[in-house]
């Protein structure tokens, strides 16, 4: 199984709420004053031939550039390992440029039907939120090797992504290799996770975990990345310590769902500390403003401006794969509209957690009744469970403003 992701890539806390004229949620006090910040320009070379920047002999970047050079007429095996490598990094790394360079080398095989061929498009697919077009890959490789593991996986991993449960649920049904057993019922607690039986998913995936389960550090990284995702729903210490104490925090998912658990629980000196070597990802970037923002820190400004810097560039490039982050940000800056149209367009794409919970603030922020009504519907329709989440959005459909 190869990068099946369960990104929550942010989680905003939901705190407690206060009763008067209006509802407001305490995790959306993140500001302290820095309403006038402004987007810093991004520098534009004055022409083509300008070098911005040169790459070190070695480094990854370089070596691509090289390989890529030579790519046009080799064989797809001579490139393989490398696409593969580079999307191992852009995901363990939240590194875009990663995902970038994997296509310019996937590009000569553009019509390649080969399946090893296809599966790599439909990580980049994958990675780049393209996900209609990861699933028609999947589907064609599918009708070639009928319940093929990696396959079967990756789209039962996008089906839940966006929220189709029945289909999710099918797919790991597909999964019939008696060896490939502890996935299958991975892969079905997940779906159930998100279906109304999270207690029961938890108490599955602890004892899946605990088994000598022969799962590969990645496929282990991916179970407790779903633990992470069920301790911060239920508010479970006793599981977020079990699952922090196994999980690696040398990649970019596991920083994130360690920071949602820590912000959740406002210790924010812990999070800047976890964080503050980790500015290269925007994600993570994000998660530091917060707790930087919370502790009135010195480096708060500083660290907001460069946040600024990289949302405005992934705005001009028209970019949509993060905009679940671009709510997050517009959620720190007034008026709360624009937070709302970017949640619901992201809504329209990937329904994870995440995601539930960013429309959800974004809707209480901007005194939305029908957004709020449309996830209160969704909650009611597939079973999500997220007691404080739900609790707080009774509260503000009921205050009806």
């Amino acid at each position: 199984m190869r990068h099946i992701e369960s990104k929550l890539d942010w989680r905003m806390p939901l705190h407690g709420v206060a009763m008067k004229k209006t509802i407001q949620t305490v995790a959306m006090s993140l500001i302290l004053g820095v309403f006038t910040f402004s987007y810093a320009t991004p520098y534009r070379p004055s022409s083509d031939a300008e070098v911005i920047d040169t790459l070190p002999v070695g480094s990854p970047t370089f070596q691509t550039r090289q390989l890529l050079s030579k790519s046009v007429n080799q064989p797809f095996s001579v490139v393989e390992p490398q696409i593969n490598a580079l999307m191992s990094r852009a995901y363990s790394q939240g590194d875009p440029r990663a995902v970038g360079q994997a296509e310019a080398l996937l590009e000569p095989y553009r019509h390649d039907k080969a399946p090893q061929v296809m599966m790599a498009r439909a990580n980049i697919f994958q990675a780049n939120h393209r996900f209609d077009d990861a699933r028609t890959e999947l589907q064609a490789i599918l009708k070639k090797i009928p319940n093929q593991p990696d396959s079967v996986l990756m789209l039962s991993s996008i089906d839940l992504v966006q929220g189709r449960f029945t289909e999710a649920r099918k797919e790991c049904d597909d999964i019939r290799d008696m060896s490939l057993m502890v996935l299958r019922f991975a892969c079905l607690a997940q779906v159930d996770n998100m279906t109304g039986k999270l207690v029961s998913s938890r108490d599955t995936l602890t004892l899946l975990s605990q088994a000598n389960n022969g799962l590969t550090t990645e496929q282990q990284r991916w179970l407790n990345l779903i633990r992470a995702d069920i301790a911060l729903r239920l508010n479970d210490p006793v599981l977020a310590k079990s699952v922090f104490e196994q999980i690696d925090i040398d990649t970019a998912p596991s920083l994130t769902a360690r920071a949602d658990w820590l912000l959740a629980h406002q210790a924010w000196a812990q999070t800047r500390e976890l964080l503050l070597n980790h500015k290269d990802n925007d994600a993570l970037l994000l998660r530091l403003v917060m707790s930087e923002l919370q502790l009135k820190h010195p480096d708060a400004q500083a660290d907001f401006r460069l946040l600024s810097e990289r949302i405005n560039v992934w705005q001009e490039r028209g970019e949509t794969a993060h905009q679940r982050e671009q709510a997050m940000y517009a959620l720190m800056l007034n008026p709360p509209e624009k937070a709302l149209d970017l949640a619901r367009s992201n809504w329209q794409k990937q329904r994870e957690t995440a995601d539930v919970i960013v429309y959800a603030n974004a809707a209480i922020r901007a005194h939305s009744q029908p957004d709020l009504k449309v996830i209160d519907d969704w909650i009611k329709q597939t079973g999500f469970e997220y007691p404080r989440l739900t609790k707080v959005l009774a509260q503000s459909i009921k205050a009806g403003n």
